[in-house]
């Protein structure tokens, strides 16, 4: 089965895709203080590209920006498969 292939038969389905943002710590007792307007503050570096993941594999890295008052995602970098076999994302 060919790409084109692929994409009419199943190119209509849903899928998943995630942006992390940072992850961080905190306490049990940090989280129950936690209320409207706290900030968190993860240990993702400023200016530094999120990963998007579809399927927990990291498919390309990406910038959050704004528009029309909403948070959308820009593509920076598609990351290329692998050469032969597994079909997963490399660094």
């Amino acid at each position: 089965m060919n790409t084109s292939d692929v994409l009419r038969r199943f190119g209509e389905l849903p899928f998943i895709v995630e942006l992390e943002l940072g992850t961080l710590s905190m306490t049990i007792g940090e989280i129950f203080q936690l209320q409207e307007g706290s900030v968190l503050r993860t240990d993702h570096p400023a200016g530094a590209p999120f990963p998007l993941f579809a399927s927990n594999v990291k498919l390309a890295e990406a910038e959050v920006i704004v528009i029309d008052d909403t948070v959308s995602v820009r593509v920076q970098k598609m990351l290329q498969k692998s050469g032969t076999g597994g079909g997963n994302a490399t660094d």
